[in-house]
């Protein structure tokens, strides 16, 4: 299951080729098994990955693939909500339903795909890790720790004060863990961050009985079933909305530290980056004035304007080559926002 990606992502790969950051993109991925996804890679020589993971295999095979990336980073550690050792359950049969819960019987028939071992490991609160220098400021989170999420976030109260944007695994499901409904406890936390919903996407999961019953009347399999069942976990995207900070302050119940122009533009990225070009480009336009002594707005805002930008496949899309049609349109771009040229003045004939 993945949220949108923008491929062509005209305006990113803009501030990527020109050098209009001043800082790195800092992406902290929460849970990395199968590695972060793939639409930060746009970001060139920009992006910095802190990836962590309870799973020691998981990690070491990530530091293999990435040995020629020297800006990724893979710790083998979980993040949480105190820094302390504890139990671990590794699911041996299908290591991304791991989680630091044992699992109980389930209405959907996934029991019998469930061997778990237990290991300690250590955590780490976010908070933690940031003061002691090992990671930095982040500007984007992806969490993804099946059900862990609030510990997480509740280890990285300073830490979201600087995140733009946060990516996580959910679902309206209840437990004495969360008897809000596991996404109400994490929007309660995230918004004290000012982090609000932006998109989500989601799968359905049918009753196991429903497919055996399906299976016994039609021989059909569970993959003729993914659109049925109700809606199981989201991947939902939080973030910072600046226009409405500014004008409705009132809204928020924390303070918020000053946007710096980097900042700005790195949340236009990910906003395109998710296909959100229409709110990319609105913040383009309202803080136009602050833009512009970082590069041309009128450009920025004709790279954004495109209407197609949310047609198309889903995350796992494979990615255009940097110097195919994407960067065609930005030379085009470039054309079309350089000034023309005066007519020639036609001096009288000599009589």
């Amino acid at each position: 299951m993945h949220l949108w990606f923008n491929t062509s992502a005209l305006f990113t790969r803009w501030v990527v080729s020109a050098g209009l950051l001043e800082r790195p993109f800092v992406v902290v991925d929460v849970g990395v098994q199968g590695a972060e996804n793939s639409r930060w890679h746009l970001l060139g020589d920009y992006l910095v990955v802190q990836g962590f993971d309870a799973i020691e295999e998981v990690i070491g095979l990530l530091r293999r693939k990435n040995a020629n990336y020297p800006n990724r980073h893979y710790h083998w550690l979980a993040a949480g909500s105190a820094d302390e050792e504890r139990a671990f359950y590794v699911n041996e049969a299908e290591s991304t339903s791991s989680s630091f819960y044992a699992q109980g019987d389930d209405r959907f028939g996934l029991r019998d795909k469930r061997d778990e071992r237990a290991r300690m490991v250590t955590v780490r609160r976010l908070d933690t890790l940031l003061a002691e220098g090992i990671i930095p400021a982040p500007d984007f989170l992806k969490c993804d720790v099946e059900g862990f999420e609030k510990e997480v976030f509740l280890g990285a109260s300073r830490t979201l004060r600087t995140v733009l944007g946060v990516e996580v695994e959910t679902s309206f499901s209840i437990s004495p863990l969360y008897p809000k409904t596991h996404f109400v406890t994490v929007q309660e936390l995230l918004l004290e961050a000012r982090l609000l919903p932006f998109d989500l996407n989601f799968n359905r999961v049918p009753r196991a009985s429903f497919v055996a019953a399906v299976k016994d009347r039609r021989k059909s399999g569970r993959a003729s079933l993914s659109d049925i069942g109700k809606p199981a976990t989201f991947n939902v995207l939080f973030c910072r909305d600046l226009i409405d900070e500014a004008d409705h302050s009132e809204h928020y119940t924390s303070l918020a530290d000053p946007v710096e122009v980097d900042q700005l533009i790195k949340l236009m990225v990910i906003y395109e980056l998710h296909r959100l070009n229409d709110v990319a480009l609105d913040t383009a336009v309202r803080f136009a004035d602050r833009l512009a002594g970082r590069f041309d707005v009128d450009k920025a805002i004709y790279l954004l304007a495109d209407p197609n930008c949310r047609r198309g496949a889903l995350s796992s899309i494979r990615l255009w080559p940097l110097r195919t049609l994407p960067m065609r349109a930005l030379r085009k771009a470039g054309r079309m926002m350089r000034p023309k040229r005066p007519p020639p003045t036609r001096q009288p004939a000599a009589r």
